[in-house]
């Protein structure tokens, strides 16, 4: 099974629930009614560092897989309080948060399997996902799975990155992807609970970057006795 089920109840009762297939081809959005949204054109903001054609490719991956969730929570304001249920094959995850919380859960495993060519290299975090993460949790399952993906390379004859010598630049790529998208769903967007999902995508992705050792620090202390 690589289906992961969010389910949403607000404050005033209304229940959402989205499906994401990890494994799915091409976009989630399948009515044609809802490819003709501007926002998600590709040239639409386009990511500066897409390397996506426009002549090729009309729509922007990841616009277009999340554009139902960014409808739903259109007037949502951020502070709201949401019930969260996250169904996956093996186990259930419960939290009671604010909008901006529930919303960056799902937007996150929206983005990393969708068909974005930058973004593609998270999907493998996605078949093992854990919403509400700290940021101890993200960096470990980001390292982790950095370290295995070298580990491939290494089998199939590729030179390895053991000393995470281009991770920072990995972080900076998605930062990109974050702050272009940001400009994307402002029109998408009556409330606040859109746009703070992503802010805080955005700010995430950024400390990585400028912090890494740190946090790998804080790990160390945890794994490594002497």
């Amino acid at each position: 099974m690589s289906k992961i089920v969010y389910k949403f109840i607000f404050e005033d009762k209304r229940e959402s629930i989205f499906t994401v297939d990890i494994d799915r081809i091409g976009s989630i959005i399948e009515n044609k009614e809802n490819n003709d949204v501007e926002w998600t054109n590709l040239e639409f903001n386009k990511c500066t560092n897409c390397p996506l054609k426009l002549d090729e490719h009309k729509k922007c991956p990841p616009a277009l897989d999340v554009q139902l969730a960014m409808r739903e929570f259109h007037s949502v304001l951020s502070t709201e309080k949401i019930q969260t249920y996250v169904e996956s094959e093996n186990r259930t995850y419960y939290k009671e948060c604010d909008a901006q919380t529930a919303l960056k859960a799902l937007i996150g495993l929206i983005m990393a399997t969708s068909s974005c060519p930058i973004l593609k290299d998270l999907k493998g975090m996605a078949y093992y996902h854990l919403p509400f993460a700290s940021m101890e949790e993200t960096v470990f399952r980001t390292v982790s799975s950095y370290l295995l993906k070298q580990y491939f390379k290494v089998k199939e004859g590729e030179v390895p990155d053991w000393t995470l010598e281009n991770l920072p630049n990995y972080f900076d790529q998605i930062q990109i992807v974050n702050v272009c998208f940001f400009e994307r769903i402002k029109v998408a967007s009556k409330a606040d609970a859109n746009l703070n999902a992503i802010v805080s995508f955005s700010s995430q992705s950024q400390l990585l970057s400028l912090a890494i050792e740190e946090y790998l620090d804080v790990l160390k202390s945890q794994f490594v006795t002497f």
